[in-house]
């Protein structure tokens, strides 16, 4: 894949991203909004950067069916939060999706108290639809239908 935005090309990984994103998952305030729990299976890795080729994050579509697809994100560099760039990426993965992959729903899972990441899903056309409780942390399940 390699889709540009306005602000953002959400691209195919590479290696050199990978390492990055390694840094990033480190700094405290990133490893408590995402925590890695659950199941993953049909994996696809995606990388988000600015137009002018500066890696900012990565996002993936994941657990794939016939019918729907779970998506995940990351802006790793907080100086890209709050400028709308992880909402674009979500609005490029979730057309996509529609468009390309043929799944009539995607969905995720958010942390209750990361209202940032609720705000910016809710922007995109998400709507709340449950709740989960996986190793010990409190989701909220979010879903977008065609």
């Amino acid at each position: 894949m390699n889709i540009t935005g306005e602000k953002v090309r959400v691209r195919d990984k590479n290696s050199e991203d990978s390492a990055m994103e390694i840094v990033w998952e480190q700094d405290a305030e990133i490893k408590d909004l995402n925590p890695h729990v659950g199941t993953v299976f049909h994996n696809n890795l995606f990388s988000i950067e600015t137009l002018d080729g500066k890696h900012i994050g990565s996002c993936n579509l994941y657990n794939w069916t016939t019918h729907d697809v779970q998506l995940g994100i990351m802006i790793g560099d907080k100086d890209y939060w709050n400028k709308g760039y992880g909402t674009e990426a979500v609005g490029i993965l979730v057309n996509y999706c529609f468009a390309s992959a043929s799944v009539d729903r995607v969905w995720l899972k958010v942390l209750l108290t990361n209202i940032r990441a609720i705000r910016c899903y809710e922007k995109c056309g998400f709507m709340q639809c449950g709740r989960l409780l996986l190793e010990g942390y409190d989701f909220t399940v979010m879903e977008i239908r065609k």
